[in-house]
């Protein structure tokens, strides 16, 4: 008569073992889906960012080299300021689509190439609600890109002619009314605007130069935000005295690529901003600079 094989310690533990895996396997997805679920909610995009910790608000002006792009994302929502040149349009498109696949709103300061050139890689990389655009326009091809790639992804177009006030979520966009300005040069057809969100407010004005400036000042309009996107990446051109004043920031922000052959920013610039007590920090040095709200 043949014995039963008696159960061993070994073979139950290796059981209890496997039972074990199998519930770390299922806590540690259930923990991933739940993290997934709160970071779309949260940031609209599964890249791990401070916000999904601590749920303020972030600035990034991106390092796009010689040119201007600037992100601002709080609570799923997303305001995206220019898109720098062409040249780098594949890296700043990668790097806005890590931090906002979708985008509220899309103002484009004026059609320079700078500003303008990596427009179309962005409209095609991330879901864009609204394309804002000046009345300038441009007769380059990054211009016709531009607007073909809105019609194709079917981003909703809205041409600007007056000031106003946008809102996207907690992120406000006050517009200035600059537009019976009379300009001789792109620069000067620049949008004026301000964001407003979690404690920040970002002045930024594209090329903007001392005639655009002066009008502005002159308007009486209230420019004051404690963050300044220097105009004209720094030029000698912009960023006058008066301007400056208007604005008052406490930081100041330079966005220039590394030994451009403009020689932005410029010394005079520097200055007036040391002058006044400024914090300056500047992409060309750091790479891409990033300001947290809630403070």
């Amino acid at each position: 008569m043949m014995k039963k094989k008696r159960k061993t310690k070994r073979g139950t533990d290796s059981r209890i073992d496997t039972v074990n895996r199998i519930s770390l396997l299922l806590l540690i997805l259930s923990l991933g889906a739940v993290y997934c679920i709160n970071a779309i909610r949260v940031t609209g995009t599964l890249t791990p960012t401070m916000e999904l910790l601590d749920g303020h608000a972030a600035v990034r002006f991106v390092d796009v080299g010689q040119g201007d792009c600037t992100l601002v994302v709080h609570g799923g929502h997303a305001v995206l300021v220019d898109a720098g040149s062409a040249w780098d349009s594949d890296a700043a498109a990668e790097y806005v689509r890590a931090y906002a696949p979708k985008i509220d709103a899309f103002f484009v300061t004026h059609p320079h190439e700078d500003h303008m050139g990596g427009a179309e890689a962005v409209l095609n990389a991330c879901r864009v609600g609204t394309l804002y655009l000046s009345e300038a326009v441009s007769h380059e091809a990054f211009y016709e890109e531009t607007l073909a790639a809105a019609q194709k992804r079917k981003t909703d177009l809205v041409r600007l002619a007056e000031g106003g006030e946008y809102l996207f979520g907690d992120i406000r966009v006050e517009l200035y009314d600059v537009f019976g300005y009379p300009y001789e040069d792109l620069n000067d057809a620049s949008l004026l605007l301000r964001v407003s969100v979690d404690g920040l407010s970002v002045f930024i004005g594209g090329d903007a130069e001392r005639g655009l400036e002066g009008y502005a000042v002159e308007k009486g309009f209230d420019l004051s935000a404690g963050i300044y996107q220097v105009n004209h990446h720094g030029s000698s051109s912009s960023t006058t005295e008066a301007f400056l004043d208007r604005v008052a920031p406490s930081t100041a922000v330079i966005s220039c690529g590394r030994n451009n052959f403009y020689g932005h920013p410029s010394r005079d610039v520097l200055d007036r901003l040391a002058e006044r007590g400024i914090e300056v920090r500047r992409t060309d040095r750091e790479g891409t600079v990033v300001i947290r709200g809630g403070s």
